[in-house]
């Protein structure tokens, strides 16, 4: 299980920060929806993400965060908004 601050990822550069660091991406990562599924499609973890404080989270991402849950589901990755 990965747990996710929504509070850090209101910010397009602060929510790719975040991903890099909690789900362990690599250093080339390019901070973008493209990147992460790109790096997301090469892992064979299968992981459940829980975005905590998920008000906040829809509230400032709005559709980039929508964007960003299907990124998560076609990589096969489970999101629970707690």
């Amino acid at each position: 299980m990965i747990i996710l601050d929504g509070n850090r990822m209101g910010e397009r550069g602060a929510l790719h920060a975040h991903l890099k660091e909690k789900l362990s991406l690599p250093d080339y990562y390019g901070g973008n929806l493209d990147a992460l599924n790109d790096c997301l499609g090469e892992r064979r973890e299968r992981d459940l993400i829980v975005i905590e404080n998920a008000g906040a989270f829809v509230r400032e991402c709005g559709p980039y965060g929508l964007k960003l849950l299907q990124v998560f589901s076609d990589n096969g990755l489970q999101v629970l908004l707690d």
